[in-house]
């Protein structure tokens, strides 16, 4: 059963295109250290490596191989999300580009991409882009409205509320604890529409409904008093 798992990391390996002719170090350094398997380590570094070499993030490839092998998801089946994953990195970047973005950052592309593999649609996601201050506080944006979307609001309603918290100026901690907020008002018994209601009234409206931090706090890079958006690259 062992030999065949192998047999079938080595298959999803080999659908990687052709013009892969190495791995990342620094990638396997990082599987390595978290104690993935030398087969599998290779067949991560290797896809890892051919974003690179296109010039697209490799980290979302890391960190979904690392939570796979956690979950205990078979091999294979890791290696064939990553595939899908490096797929949608490219498809994140030219939505981006076609959006007006000649240069996106490595952070916006991945939260894009991460976006768009739950549902959110390219202009969806250009829209959130578009209302952020920063394009920093655009990643927080996109996770927070997936999150949303999740929890069952629309896309097009989740990407709204985040958009317009933005443009209210909300802070990226406020816009971060909304899916906190959204669990505990359901938890109180109250339905989407009124909660929607509440999400689109901004973090004044919620604070009775909830604990604190939902998400986490400020992700890195992001400043605690967002300036105005700067002008496209």
């Amino acid at each position: 059963m062992r030999a065949f798992g192998r047999y079938l990391l080595l298959a999803a390996v080999i659908a990687v295109p052709h013009r892969l002719t190495g791995q990342d170090p620094a990638v396997q350094t990082q599987l390595e250290a978290r104690g993935l398997p030398p087969e599998l380590v290779e067949g991560v570094s290797t896809i890892a490596a051919d974003v690179t070499a296109q010039g697209l993030p490799p980290d979302m490839l890391v960190d979904k191989a690392v939570e796979g092998w956690a979950k205990g998801v078979p091999q294979a089946r890791i290696m064939s999300v990553l595939q899908q994953q490096s797929r949608l990195l490219g498809q994140a970047r030219e939505s981006l580009r076609a959006q007006g973005w000649d240069a996106p950052t490595g952070p916006m592309i991945t939260a894009s991409a991460e976006a768009m593999g739950r549902g959110i649609s390219a202009q969806q996601v250009g829209a959130v882009i578009e209302a952020s201050p920063t394009p920093e506080a655009a990643g927080p944006g996109l996770r927070v409205a997936a999150a949303l979307s999740a929890q069952g609001l629309g896309n097009e309603e989740a990407v709204q509320v985040v958009t317009r918290a933005m443009r209210r100026g909300e802070t990226p901690e406020e816009i971060l604890n909304m899916p906190s907020y959204t669990r505990a008002m359901r938890a109180q018994g109250m339905g989407m529409g009124q909660i929607r209601e509440r999400l689109m009234q901004g973090s004044g409206a919620m604070r009775g409904a909830g604990p604190g931090p939902g998400m986490g706090t400020r992700p890195p890079g992001v400043p605690p008093d967002p300036g105005k958006r700067p002008r496209r690259p």
